[in-house]
């Protein structure tokens, strides 16, 4: 529904309300002018929001509010490919010699739906290397909250071609485990050393 139509049935809901006499029919009124009204404030901030467009490798992407965009930052890495935008964080190792990284990849999946993929990945300890995938779902790019948030299965095939990607820039591939869908090894013996 438009914002104008939206605001017309609020006008008509108020109208309804001022003339009927019943408790109950006031307050399913009230109860559906109060829906009505979140709605109006949220298309509202939607239609006014402007988002930043970023030139990243040649293209141009407007940058979601929800991403955490900071092409200064040399800890990240961003590419765009075939229209979902990606960040990349180096491995880097923590004090105790392990690692653990957040990925992300923004994917418009419909007019009203984007996903943002988070892609964790942990390793070099006694659990050996592993990653998590969680998704946030947004009704629009200008959203700053999801709507919807899940932890997805690691053999999840919706997914698999955007949490594959990031695996294999990392230097990672699937261990093969009928159990543990989430276990990681390295491409090559020397990739370990660079961590």
């Amino acid at each position: 529904m438009q914002l104008i139509e939206m605001k017309n049935e609020y006008e008509q809901a108020k109208m309804d309300y001022g003339n009927v006499k019943s408790k109950t029919a006031k307050k399913g009124i009230g109860e559906e002018m109060y829906k009505l009204r979140h709605k109006i404030d949220e298309e509202a901030r939607r239609v006014s929001s402007k988002l930043n467009t970023a030139d990243i490798n040649g293209v141009q992407y407007e940058i979601p509010k929800s991403f955490n965009y900071a092409p200064d930052n040399e800890r990240y890495t961003y590419e765009v490919r075939d229209g979902c935008l990606y960040q990349v964080e180096d491995l880097r190792n923590d004090p105790d010699g392990s690692f653990h990284s957040h990925h992300y990849v923004w994917i418009p999946q419909a007019e009203n739906k984007y996903a943002e993929l988070c892609v964790r990945v942990l390793g070099r300890d006694s659990y050996g290397e592993r990653y998590y995938l969680r998704v946030h779902y947004y009704k629009h790019p200008s959203d700053m909250s999801p709507y919807l948030t899940k932890d997805i299965r690691t053999d999840n095939y919706n997914y698999k071609p955007f949490y594959d990607y990031i695996l294999a820039k990392l230097g990672f591939k699937h261990k093969k485990d009928r159990h543990e869908t989430n276990k990681l090894e390295w491409t090559k013996k020397e990739e370990i050393a660079n961590v």
